[in-house]
């Protein structure tokens, strides 16, 4: 399991880029994980030309378990996204714009994911998948620090 020196047993602050093997990243996340109860906070940053999105951030919130997948241990995440910036809530209305779901292995490093993002013009659902995952190593305290305060907002 990751871990960090923020001192709070079963927490830990994980990045992670998502279509890597592009000319350019689909998305940057970092993942606030706690693992006594299985949830994940964070932040994305996407990058979608061909939707003109470019460098928006989402709010992320979502949860994970553990599960088999071809005779192998692995993580199952899933993430819902919005802008804070942009949503007002309405009675029967998602306000969730981007969705992630991610297939990692069992030390959280690799895996696969499915980006699904709302195109606010057409009003459809754009999917993109498979996408290859890759962890990066920029956990530092003050990401952590700043991904707890969002978490507390």
């Amino acid at each position: 399991m990751l871990s960090t020196s923020c001192g709070i047993n079963g927490l830990f602050l994980a990045n992670y880029i998502l279509g890597y093997d592009s000319a350019k990243p689909i998305c940057q996340i970092s993942l606030l994980v706690y693992v006594g109860d299985k949830t994940i906070s964070g932040r994305a940053k996407v990058h979608l030309k061909q939707s003109g999105y470019t460098n928006l951030m989402f709010h992320l919130n979502g949860e994970f378990h553990y599960q088999q997948s071809s005779g192998s241990p692995c993580i199952a995440i899933t993430l819902l996204g919005q802008q804070p910036q942009m949503c007002t809530p309405r009675h029967g209305v998602s306000c969730h714009y981007i969705k992630l779901d991610m297939l990692l292995n069992d030390n959280w490093r690799a895996g696969q994911a499915s980006f699904s993002y709302k195109d606010l013009s057409s009003r459809a659902w754009c999917h993109l998948n498979p996408l290859k995952v890759k962890q990066v190593y920029n956990n530092n305290i003050s990401d952590l620090a700043q991904l707890s305060l969002q978490v507390k907002g």
